[in-house]
């Protein structure tokens, strides 16, 4: 079969038209492969082979697109893959091609998520492994990057949440801010003994209007039910479980 002419487009792409007026969009590497360009001939007993191969560059520039975009892992990459159809043969090629290209390395990408989720959020070190894991790295991956997370940088990142948080605390007793905060810290991926060693070493004192404030809502709405000693003590009981230990205005 006669090539006609070629069209070269974007991506990497070339239109190639035939004179039984057949058209195929191949890759450069298969053009460049099979010297299409020079003999301008295309073997009808070959051309199975090459739109075989050309599928597999076709995965890996569906992959070089989002990569483009924004880095990803090598996990990530094999999951959009998989989620475009492709084998796991095309796949395996596209993934080696762009590693031995630098676009997907795991490791740089640890370290730069690392580094931006420092600067940028308040997540602690367990939670930031634990977003990695989710991506596909395993720790050798990211143990080196994770150095950057000291534990000096861990208890000034936890003193700077939690003197944030009693600063806009409006409702809670000093018992139950403390239990929330460890509650809290836990969950956003601190170290359980540093958040510890941290709430130790500042003083959380109970706020006299917090109390006062809470104790003149509750007894609002209980002593529409309730009136003298059994007012008292549901006042009473209400505060203790609330962690204060003010019963009166």
């Amino acid at each position: 079969m006669k090539i006609e002419k070629f069209k070269k487009r974007s991506n990497g792409l070339y239109t190639i038209y035939l004179d039984n007026f057949n058209t195929y969009d191949f890759y450069e590497e298969i053009i460049l492969k099979y010297e299409l360009l020079i003999t301008k001939n295309i073997e009808e007993t070959e051309l199975d082979e090459i739109l075989k191969e050309n599928k597999k560059y076709e995965s890996y520039y569906q992959a070089l697109k989002l990569l483009k975009k924004t880095i990803k892992t090598k996990n990530e990459v094999t999951n959009y893959l998989k989620d475009k159809g492709y084998s796991k043969e095309h796949i395996d090629m596209a993934i080696k091609k762009l590693e031995e290209q630098g676009y997907i390395n795991d490791k740089n990408y640890a370290k730069s998520y690392i580094h931006n989720s420092i600067i940028t959020t308040y997540k602690g070190p367990k939670k930031i492994v634990s977003e990695l894991e989710k991506k596909g790295l395993i720790d050798s991956d990211y143990i080196e990057a994770l150095e950057e997370y000291s534990k000096d940088l861990e208890k000034e990142k936890l003193k700077k949440i939690i003197f944030k948080k009693i600063k806009t605390n409006h409702n809670k007793s000093a018992k139950v801010l403390k239990q929330k905060l460890l509650m809290d810290l836990i969950n956003n991926g601190f170290h359980q003994d540093i958040i510890k060693e941290v709430l130790n070493n500042i003083d959380i004192s109970e706020n006299e209007e917090i109390a006062k404030k809470e104790y003149q809502k509750y007894y609002n709405k209980l002593s529409k039910k309730y009136s003298g000693k059994e007012l008292e003590y549901k006042l009473k009981q209400k505060m203790y479980s609330l962690g204060f230990n003010i019963t009166k205005e």
